[in-house]
């Protein structure tokens, strides 16, 4: 356990930014055009995200718990307090920010062992960023030691279920959400404390996916002078240019943005070249387009939809109701009347899934307890770029069949 008289800490509360938000920089890094469809002032947010918000917040009140913080601290409430306040909390909220928190203390224990030496560390700090004056975001947790001579670590907890991953081996490029984090906290600290090495961490405890990517800290001032500054000068021209790409899913000019239209359409209009099949090369081609294809036509869909519920006529379609289902509504009642006559009302009982099971015994205890009797099963398979980090699946090549 780390005490609260040996470290040193600095905490603030979660400021969400706006414009050029680091959550969000895959998308202005590479549009332009994007910070002008992202304002600030037309983000939604969902039960996913509110719950990764709830998630920080109660992981964050942890691990200000472990580090004895709650008595000088008057930022930090009672974990109690915080669990109070979070109308999403479950079980498994409780195991993500357990995981996180211990996560983030075993690294912090470890980098003490290794140095003898106290490390920095800020926990839901806000960072200004001086690129802008809509520009800031908010680090999870960040740590700086004297290791190595000197490593800055930013760690980012997520919890989604799409993968993650501090380097991007198809864009040749580390995660420019940590890294813009990691920039400022070192701009935050720099004077105080001598940083050569930067490591940017990755824990998705929901699919069992931590990794890092680590170095010079050279490497992290190009990514300033070579790839953030001249993208933010591209934002800030007459008329900004749009780049579509995968990284259009987070705009919220997803459904409207021309440029996107334009770009799918050019892709579906290959599939019409005058030939009777296509070759191994056409469908090669069109493969990593496909992604972009399908979620565009659900993010049109979803817009027009939407547009219809609140009171949007469309001149040649119309809201309609889908095929409707029965529904009991007194089920007591169901269960009297079928009694009555001799009939069993019940469904037949069966386990309940992985899922459901882990919640009721605990991920920590569920192994000793059932997984003598569990065994796991390969997913689907998909097709994927070669530079995906999973490894190949093994399948019998066509000429051997």
């Amino acid at each position: 356990m780390v005490k609260k008289e040996e470290l040193q800490m600095s905490r603030s509360p979660t400021i969400h930014s706006r414009k050029y938000s680091p959550s969000k920089s895959s998308t202005w890094l590479n549009c332009p055009l994007s910070t002008l469809l992202n304002d600030g002032s037309n983000q939604e947010t969902n039960p996913q995200a509110e719950f990764g918000t709830q998630c920080h917040e109660l992981g964050a009140a942890l691990i200000s718990q472990s580090l004895n913080l709650i008595d000088y601290d008057s930022e930090v409430k009672p974990i109690e307090e915080v669990i109070k306040d979070l109308d999403m909390y479950s079980e498994e909220m409780q195991e993500i920010a357990d995981g996180y928190a211990d996560f983030v203390i075993q690294t912090i224990e470890f980098e003490k062992k290794r140095t003898d030496t106290e490390p920095l560390i800020v926990i839901e700090q806000h960072l200004d960023m001086d690129f802008d004056d809509d520009a800031g975001g908010t680090l999870d947790c960040g740590i700086i030691s004297s290791l190595d001579g000197g490593t800055l670590t930013v760690i980012d907890l997520k919890t989604g279920r799409t993968p993650v991953y501090a380097f991007d081996n198809e864009s040749g490029l580390f995660n420019s959400q940590l890294g813009i984090y990691a920039l400022y906290f070192y701009k935050a600290y720099k004077d105080l404390y001598p940083i050569k090495k930067v490591r940017l961490v990755i824990y998705q405890p929901v699919i069992n996916n931590t990794n890092n990517y680590e170095m010079p800290i050279e490497e992290l001032l190009q990514f300033e002078s070579n790839v953030l500054i001249p993208a933010v000068k591209r934002t800030k021209v007459e008329n900004p240019e749009a780049h579509p790409g995968k990284y259009c899913r987070y705009c919220a000019g997803k459904a409207i943005c021309a440029k996107r239209a334009e770009a799918n359409k050019l892709v579906m209009q290959a599939l019409k070249k005058p030939v009777t099949t296509m070759t191994d090369a056409d469908i090669e081609a069109l493969l990593p387009h496909l992604d972009e294809v399908f979620q565009y036509a659900k993010d049109v869909m979803e817009f027009a939809i939407k547009k219809a519920l609140n009171g949007h006529k469309w001149s040649k379609y119309k809201l309609v109701h889908n095929k409707g289902s029965r529904k009991i509504t007194d089920e007591e009642g169901v269960i009297k009347a079928c009694e009555q006559v001799g009939i069993d009302p019940y469904g037949p009982k069966k386990v309940a899934g992985i899922t459901e099971l882990t919640k009721r015994i605990g991920k920590s205890k569920v192994d000793g307890l059932i997984g003598a009797y569990i065994n796991m099963q390969l997913g689907s398979l998909v097709l994927v770029p070669k530079s995906d980090p999973r490894e190949e699946a093994n399948i019998i090549e066509e000429g051997d069949k």
